[in-house]
């Protein structure tokens, strides 16, 4: 597809803005949708003065796009699976800190929408998963799996999504770890640090990833954007994007 049309909700946030501003510079896709949060002062602001139509809205005056990608709050996630579906927009979902109720909700939109669900948008990190479970299942039972997940001090999940990712993976993969094997620490502004562990008798093997920068996410959200629009219902992941 040669021009994705996007809309971006949470577009004021940490990792939104970003995806706002990599949007614009990107030939690729045109963002159609700059969506804050009722009452915000940003409503009726301009978001690009190259652009000066394009303004942010809340979701209710959005114009329909082709995908959604969606950073914003757990408490968000009903209305903007309810605007994907009414709309037939695709969805990605990058918000962490869902509940077992969010995800049926992005699984009943699935059935009628495309929906990728991730927690990390980046694409070494799904690659690491896919490494890690491959170690696991290689390496086998004998060999005790841990995980330390290094964050900002303003992220408020611990374990973080990724973290909780990466260890299903490794369950996926036979490996036996207990959540209390998940070290979250959050310090200064790191913006992402995952080391998983795998020991055995006289030796460990180490995976890590680290994020230098915020735009990874960004980017990768507008990335697994273009690869969803083309996609029928269903529920993907990152992996999938691969």
């Amino acid at each position: 597809m040669s021009n994705v049309h996007i809309a971006i909700v949470g577009a004021a946030g940490r990792t939104g803005s970003r995806i706002t501003a990599l949007a614009l510079r990107d030939s690729a896709v045109t963002l159609t949708g700059a969506i804050v949060r009722d009452g915000s002062a940003l409503i009726g602001a301009h978001v690009d003065a190259a652009r000066p139509a394009l303004r942010y809205t809340t979701l209710r005056d959005a114009p329909t796009p082709q995908v959604v990608i969606d950073f914003s709050t757990p408490a968000a996630l009903e209305q903007t699976a309810r605007f994907a579906t009414e709309r037939g927009a695709a969805l990605v979902v990058g918000t962490t800190g869902l509940s077992a109720e969010h995800e049926a909700i992005m699984l009943a939109s699935s059935a009628i929408v495309p929906v990728l669900r991730t927690p990390n948008t980046s694409v070494g990190v799904a690659v690491v998963a896919r490494i890690a479970a491959d170690l696991a299942r290689t390496l086998g039972p004998d060999y005790r799996a841990s995980i330390v997940d290094i964050h900002h001090i303003h992220k408020k999940d611990a374990p973080s999504g990724t973290a909780k990712r990466l260890a299903a993976a490794l369950r996926s993969a036979g490996a036996s770890i207990r959540d209390d094997q998940i070290e979250s620490l959050r310090e200064g502004e790191v913006v992402g640090t995952h080391i998983i562990t795998l020991t055995g008798l006289g030796e460990s093997v180490e995976v890590i990833h680290k994020a230098t920068t915020r735009d990874l996410f960004a980017l990768g959200a507008i990335r697994a954007a273009k690869w969803l629009a083309e996609k029928k219902s269903g529920l993907y992941t990152i992996e999938d994007t691969l």
